[in-house]
């Protein structure tokens, strides 16, 4: 399991599997990025003793009932206008291409966008740059001071995709320099 499917599962809506995904999240990242290694095991020690019940209680808090901060990340890169529109209407059709199944959520949910960036090694530094930084960046804005252990992990994952975009981008001017 790659980084991106494991903070997919975290990220998820939270079943009894999430101790386990956050371990194995916190162990592969343990040389490529310890910051975000850091953070995951903030919110692992934030998660210690919670019952399913709670954690998906403090999911619902931190996520479903605050749009500032939901989970579908078109919002947070186009707002109301029409352009969300075309763009979830372009993810699904990419996302269908590679086999990713959809379910109930629309395709700008973070946790399609994560397991696609598996499946789409080329268009990783444009999702990461166009949609996950600046969504993740207002996400924990609408998080902070509220005390939830979901800061964490968008602390981690906001880490590990700059890391990864700042290697894109210096390997890129290396090519072309």
């Amino acid at each position: 399991m790659t980084a991106y499917s494991a903070f997919a599962g975290i990220l998820d809506y939270p079943e009894d599997s999430l101790a386990t995904l956050v371990d194995g999240c916190a162990a592969s990242l343990a040389e490529e990025a310890p910051e975000a290694r850091a953070h995951l095991l903030d919110f692992q020690a934030a998660i210690t003793g919670k019952s399913l019940g709670h954690l998906q209680e403090l999911y619902t808090d931190a996520f479903d009932l605050r749009p500032d901060c939901t989970p579908n990340l078109g919002y947070h890169v186009f707002g109301d206008d029409a352009r969300r529109g075309v763009f979830l209407a372009e993810l699904k059709g990419r996302m269908a291409a590679v086999d990713l199944a959809l379910g109930v959520e629309l395709p700008d949910h973070i946790v399609f966008i994560l397991r696609y960036l598996d499946l789409a090694e080329q268009e990783r530094p444009v999702l990461i740059e166009d949609c996950l930084l600046p969504s993740i960046t207002k996400m924990l804005a609408a998080l902070e001071n509220r005390n939830s252990p979901y800061e964490h992990v968008l602390r981690a994952l906001l880490s590990l995709l700059r890391q990864q975009h700042e290697s894109v981008v210096t390997a890129a001017g290396e090519v072309s320099g």
